[in-house]
């Protein structure tokens, strides 16, 4: 086997140290440059991107304020009276050459004709779907119309002077030409991102050759390479900016042996610093090795003795006061010492184990106390706040209940009257018309139609049937909250389950209206006793949480039917569902699957004791995406425990 001097492996070796280090040094400083300019280059494309995407804003910005403002000036006005005596298109070709427009402008009227326009030979034209709006003001992005050649973006708003209604609209296009030389291809390339659109991951990217169809998705910044004809690009997107109801954003892209070429220069200059360093470091170390070798290699002899015999008795020979004399002293002390520490460590390796064994036990039973005082607190918790949010809830209701309830009646009361009233007055305009004269019933009938007395009388009594609805609906509003809080809920009432969902459903309406089609199939219809406030406590949780769990539009089906000696309350939904470890824990105290801040995880727990105080049973029934069904299960007799 081949032995190498110790001076040659000393060489060898810190050589490689020197080496390692050299070359450690290069790689961080190498890794921190080289963050910091992949750091710049990637906010130097987002700052590209921004700029372009703030160009071609500011662009649609300046088209839109300027369009908003003309339409208040006195010119359109014109279009109320329907004077087409070319005033208007004066106006318009005036503003095209003032403020130097790439498109055109036009004016439509009420019943969508262009009846003016910067455009020759267009009018009579009728309004194009695209221009279709309702509101006040709209972006159309690139589209096309059939008189107008090539790609166009439109700006519309509605013509609609104060306190009267839409009499017709101002359009402003824009050529999509103008916008394409925008983004086209320089140094980086540009992509056009439509954020608003139902495809959310299409984007139009204008390179050299023309223009192709990207994706575009959230995780677009965790992609590392864009390939675009055989070419690798960088690539970084601006923040969302919107114009009117439109979004886009501008996504931009650089060739990769473009944006890295500072690194390619930094890795040329680390290596070139690396030579000039590691070359005279390893000559050195060379020389250093030679001076040191030879002592150490007369005790290292003496030292191996001691090695062979693990005799930690046995003295290093030393001679001298220099480093090395200083090294074999030292080791003789280290192996005095060595010998009275290993003594030690048995007895101390034995106490150590003794004590872990003993602070295992500890843990186990502290462990177990904290676990059964954390039950009772929750369990203590949970019934504090049941006990307050009934005792709240019946306040309120009450204190609404009485202070709604008279005020309704006295203008529930009024309606009537009015109606009599009101019938009494037509009818003495009628009578006043036959009794005058003919000069002065013309004077009525001018004063009449002045007053506009036909409109009146009808939209009086539209007014009144608006009214007796909405004093209707206070009312069942205010019953339904008195059913609902019933105050004497520490008491066994007999009741009808059936009222106390209705109640609730009718406190809910707000939330679920328009939205939530409820179907009821109640086939109990039997007084059950139980505590009905509490009941309706269980029967609100249970339809707030189906009416959350249905994101859009769905069906909330409720049934009551009579099993036996027991009243079962069925309620299901076509919800999102719950996965199967998420409806093991629905019943655990203080477990929600919402955001802070947006429930408490008590809702369910309490509805369970509830239910457990009815000597019944609360069960669910869940698939992901199928809906969930709550199945309550109570005696129709509850006796009440002393």
């Amino acid at each position: 086997m081949l032995r190498f001097s110790l001076s040659v492996r000393l060489t060898l070796f810190f050589s490689f140290i020197v080496l390692l280090v050299t070359l450690t040094l290069s790689a961080l400083v190498f890794y921190q440059f080289g963050e910091k300019i992949n750091q710049q280059i990637e906010r130097n494309l987002t700052d590209i991107a921004d700029h372009k995407a703030s160009e071609i804003s500011n662009v649609l910005l300046f088209e839109r304020t300027n369009l908003l403002s003309w339409r208040a000036s006195s010119v359109m006005l014109d279009v109320v009276v329907d004077d087409l005596d070319k005033r208007i298109t004066t106006e318009l070709i005036n503003l095209k050459r003032s403020y130097q427009l790439q498109g055109d402008l036009y004016v439509f009227n009420a019943a969508g004709i262009l009846i003016a326009s910067t455009q020759q030979d267009v009018l009579k034209t009728q309004l194009p779907e695209a221009w279709q709006s309702q509101q006040d003001y709209a972006l159309v992005f690139k589209h096309e119309v059939p008189f107008i050649n090539g790609s166009i973006i439109a700006h519309v708003t509605a013509l609609k002077p104060p306190q009267l209604n839409m009499q017709g609209y101002l359009v402003m296009t824009h050529p999509w030409a103008d916008i394409s030389r925008l983004l086209a291809p320089t140094d980086s390339s540009f992509a056009l991102h439509k954020a608003h659109e139902g495809n959310q991951g299409s984007a139009e990217l204008f390179t050299a050759n023309g223009v192709e169809t990207i994706e575009i998705t959230d995780s677009f910044l965790e992609r590392p390479l864009w390939i675009f004809d055989g070419i690798s690009y960088l690539g970084s997107i601006s923040k969302s900016v919107t114009v009117g109801d439109f979004s886009f954003q501008i996504a931009a892209f650089m060739p990769e042996q473009l944006a890295h070429e500072p690194l390619l220069e930094l890795t040329r200059n680390l290596l070139l610093a690396a030579a000039l360093v590691g070359v005279p470091m390893i000559v050195l170390v060379s020389l250093l090795s030679r001076l040191l070798v030879t002592p150490i290699k007369k005790l290292t002899a003496t030292i191996r003795t001691i090695e062979d015999s693990n005799d930690l008795s046995i003295k290093v020979p030393v001679s001298g006061r220099d480093e090395v004399a200083d090294l074999g002293n030292a080791f003789n002390r280290m192996t005095a010492r060595l010998g009275e520490l290993f003594n030690k460590f048995v007895v101390v390796e034995k106490e150590l184990a003794d004590l872990n064994l003993s602070l295992e036990h500890q843990v186990i039973d502290r462990t177990q106390q904290l676990q059964d005082t954390l039950i009772q607190l929750q369990s203590a918790q949970t019934q504090l706040v049941q006990s307050e949010k009934m005792a709240s809830l019946g306040q309120l209701v009450a204190g609404i209940a009485h202070e709604i309830n008279n005020p309704i009646g006295a203008i529930y009361a009024n309606i009537p009257p009015l109606e009599e009233y009101i019938d009494d007055i037509k009818g003495t305009v009628e009578f006043a018309q036959q009794c005058m004269a003919e000069p002065d019933t013309e004077k009525l009938n001018a004063h009449l139609a002045q007053i506009d007395y036909s409109f009146v009388t009808q939209d009086l009594a539209k007014l009144l049937t608006s009214q007796k609805q909405a004093a209707t609906r206070i009312r069942n509003i205010v019953l339904a909250l008195r059913n609902f809080s019933r105050l004497d809920q520490g008491e066994i009432k007999s009741v009808r389950l059936e009222e106390g969902l209705d109640s609730t459903l009718q406190m809910l309406q707000h939330s679920y209206k328009e939205r939530i089609v409820i179907e009821q199939d109640y086939r109990l219809n039997e007084a059950v006793e139980c505590y009905a406030g509490e009941m309706n406590q269980v029967f609100m949780n249970i339809l707030a949480n189906a009416i959350q769990a249905i994101p859009n539009k769905g069906t909330i089906f409720i049934t009551t039917a009579k099993v036996g000696d027991q009243a079962v309350v069925t309620i299901a939904d076509t919800g999102t569902g719950m996965p199967e470890h998420v409806r093991k824990k629905i019943f655990d105290p203080f477990f929600t699957t919402k955001e802070v801040g947006e429930g408490t995880g008590l809702g369910l727990s309490i509805s369970f004791g509830i239910i457990e105080k009815h000597h019944g049973s609360l069960t669910v029934e869940s698939e992901l995406n199928q809906g969930t069904r709550f199945i309550i299960a109570i005696p129709l007799r509850l006796v009440k425990e002393v």
